[in-house]
């Protein structure tokens, strides 16, 4: 009679669990309902269980009855687990197959920027606009599929300077069934360096410096068509990619305004982290791009002195609330265009340092020309004031930002914080005394300091404060030369 009460009061224990409030979160309205009718039918066979244990000993009722219980609380839990399965981790909604096998994440990143800029000694024709858009507004959804493929669909709806209309920001499928080989196809940003591939929600500063941008934008930067064929493993990432020219953007009109051939450009990539342990970490990084064939702004053949494609370089201030390009080169009619780059960073307790030098020439299809080159570079370094660090991510073969140990509102954590600086340089001249005739270049000279505050409130919430001196040299027109200083502030929202 003992032994009996204690299966009993088991069942029930069980039982009220499964009739919890956590069940009925999780699963759908009419599953609830038939679940919640089975659990009825049990507790009542519990009970007639308890009624003939108190009145008689009818052993072969109390046996058949245990067996019935314990089927139906088998079978209750088989369903449970064959159901999908939903996490709320980070306020990013996941579904899941039981199995695994199928994921789907929604996605979404907002980043609301306001700036204001002091005009300094600028020409007449330069008026940095103050002001405030949404750099990004992108949703989207990724996961994984069949268990070795992997997708990610994300459209933005921000810009630089001015919003846009939506756009494809990134849509590609991904086979990682041979690991740590994967490829993935496309349009997204193709591997291009430690900056370039540094997620948006985890950039350091309110704009990647001068050099990065104008690397990654030859035949990279997210929405180009690629095809990527990678092998990576928690110290190392090796991508090689052929790539196109960028999907539509707004409407129907292209980024590239000619309707002939597109580009054709190889973007390659290698990355290892030659250090790691808990208190420092040190990656080295080099990248490569080669375009084969620029746009064609004109169709069928032409001689070598008809302008066949316009290529050019070009950045703005480094505060995206204003669309100027404060440096920029004219357009070329070129062969090729070849970029490298090489950058590192390293991680010591609450010191995180990264910088990279890169360097630009075009092949002019006119051989009478002499043929260009330009270069950059940049350094940085954060402090965090809170002790927190910035995790490695092999995925990516990057940083990211700083994830609060103590958040605010969490008993008495403000979050994480932390101070940065920043050089940038872009040197878009060449020969710029020489004419533009005798192949001279005079694209013009940006320095741009900066200092800020990072505020990390929680996870998925950041601020950033920036303050930025700007300098444009020309060298061969000094009245054109542009000075300002500008504060930015971010407001973030990553999920």
């Amino acid at each position: 009679m003992q032994k009996n009460f204690r299966i009993v009061l088991l069942a029930g224990a069980a039982l009220s669990l499964l009739a919890g409030p956590a069940l009925a979160q999780s699963l759908p309205d009419a599953r609830i309902n038939l679940l919640e009718q089975q659990l009825r039918d049990v507790q009542a066979e519990v009970a007639n269980l308890k009624k003939l244990s108190a009145d008689s000993d009818n052993s072969v009722a109390l046996t058949d009855l245990k067996r019935s219980t314990a089927s139906q609380y088998a079978d209750i839990n088989n369903q449970i687990a064959g159901l999908p399965k939903v996490a709320l981790d980070n306020g990013r909604l996941t579904i899941a197959s039981a199995d695994g096998n199928f994921t789907l994440a929604l996605r979404g990143l907002i980043q609301f920027d306001t700036g204001y800029f002091a005009q300094g000694k600028n020409p007449a024709a330069v008026d940095l606009s103050s002001g405030a858009n949404f750099r990004r507004a992108q949703i989207g959804i990724q996961g994984t599929a069949w268990h070795d493929w992997s997708y990610n669909l994300t459209l933005d709806f921000g810009g630089n300077g001015l919003e846009q209309a939506g756009y494809i920001y990134t849509a590609y499928v991904e086979y990682d069934g041979l690991k740590p080989f994967g490829f993935r196809i496309g349009a997204y940003a193709p591997p291009a360096g430690i900056e370039d591939s540094t997620g948006s929600a985890d950039l350091l500063f309110l704009e990647r410096p001068a050099a990065t941008d104008i690397a990654r934008n030859i035949a990279g930067a997210p929405g180009r068509t690629a095809a990527t064929l990678f092998a990576q493993d928690t110290n190392y990432l090796v991508a090689a990619s052929i790539t196109g020219d960028k999907v539509n953007i707004g409407s129907n009109t292209k980024l590239n305004t000619a309707p002939f051939d597109e580009q054709v450009a190889f973007v390659g990539r290698a990355a290892w982290l030659a250090l790691s342990d808990p208190e420092y970490k040190l990656l080295l990084d080099a990248d490569v791009t080669h375009v084969f064939k620029p746009t064609d702004t004109v169709a069928g053949s032409v001689s070598p002195t008809t302008v066949l494609n316009a290529v050019s370089f070009g950045n703005g201030p480094e505060l995206a609330v204003d669309s100027t390009k404060t440096v920029a080169t004219p357009s070329f009619d070129a062969k090729t265009v070849t970029e490298y780059g090489f950058e590192t960073a390293g991680e010591y307790d609450a010191l995180y340092v990264q910088g990279g030098y890169f360097h630009y020439s075009i092949t002019r299809r006119n051989p009478a020309i002499i043929n260009p080159d330009f270069s950059g570079w940049y350094a940085l370094a954060t402090w965090s004031l809170t002790g927190e660090t910035h995790a490695y991510d092999p995925t990516t073969a990057s940083f990211r930002g700083l994830r609060p140990l103590h958040g605010l509102g969490n008993g008495d954590g403000w979050g994480a914080w932390e101070l940065k600086a920043r050089y940038s340089h872009i040197d878009l001249d060449f020969n710029p005394l020489t004419s533009a005739a005798a192949g001279g270049v005079a694209g013009g000279i940006q320095d741009v300091y900066s200092l800020g505050l990072n505020w990390y409130p929680t996870n998925g919430i950041r601020f950033a404060l920036e303050y930025d001196n700007i300098k444009v040299n020309h060298v061969n027109a000094s009245a054109n030369d542009i000075s300002s200083d500008a504060i930015g502030l971010r407001t973030q929202l990553s999920l």
